[in-house]
């Protein structure tokens, strides 16, 4: 059962109408099909390539020690490949409700982790989990997204030197890796065009 939103969250229909998002359901919470291999830091400069393969003006090329922290974080989330162990682990509110998607791309569905939302900012310890909907009804893991509540006049959050931007619908600082997706737009970047909720249901 899904627990009650905390008290910085504004109504989830609201926060749909005002950033544009496409509410879609699934049915149930099945887990991914893939398996979980093993993560090194090859692993990371693996997806940094493919993230740079396509040439975006936009993209910053990671360092090493990037390289390293998304490895960490790898690490860290590839037992959520099976979106049970991830819900087991505190990540069971969905929010915002349904299947996130935009003109930039997707970003699927956000499971997030409440007693993680705080004023502070932990690599290791993202406050939510986002999966890209399969056919036949499986969830992929693609990325995480990080969260710290806005208050006015504050200075954002950073990240691996990445600012936090100020998510206003959500009343949030938010800042997302795809550390599970290639993402043409960069590896920090808010949307994604390689992932759909197009089996969303």
């Amino acid at each position: 059962m899904h627990r009650s939103h905390p008290s910085w969250r504004t109504p989830v229909a609201a926060l749909a109408a005002a950033i544009g998002l496409v509410a879609c359901t699934v049915n149930g919470t099945s887990l991914t099909e893939e398996r979980t291999s093993a993560i090194d830091e090859s692993s990371a400069v693996a997806l940094d390539a493919a993230h740079r393969g396509h040439g975006s003006p936009t993209h910053r090329e990671l360092s090493a020690s990037d390289l390293q922290a998304i490895a960490q974080v790898r690490r860290a989330t590839a037992q959520y490949h099976d979106i049970r162990k991830a819900q087991a682990d505190g990540y069971d509110t969905q929010y915002p409700a349904g299947c996130a998607a935009s003109p930039d791309g997707g970003q699927g569905f956000h499971w997030l982790n409440e007693d993680l939302v705080d004023g502070t900012v932990e690599l290791l310890r993202p406050e939510l989990v986002m999966y890209e909907p399969q056919p036949g009804g499986s969830m992929r893991l693609v990325g995480v997204d990080y969260v710290v509540p806005y208050v006015e006049g504050s200075t954002a959050p950073t990240l691996l030197g990445r600012e936090f931007a100020h998510n206003v619908p959500l009343n949030v600082w938010a800042l997302h890796i795809w550390a599970w997706a290639p993402n043409e737009n960069g590896m920090f970047a808010a949307w994604n065009p390689g992932v759909s909720c197009e089996f969303a249901g």
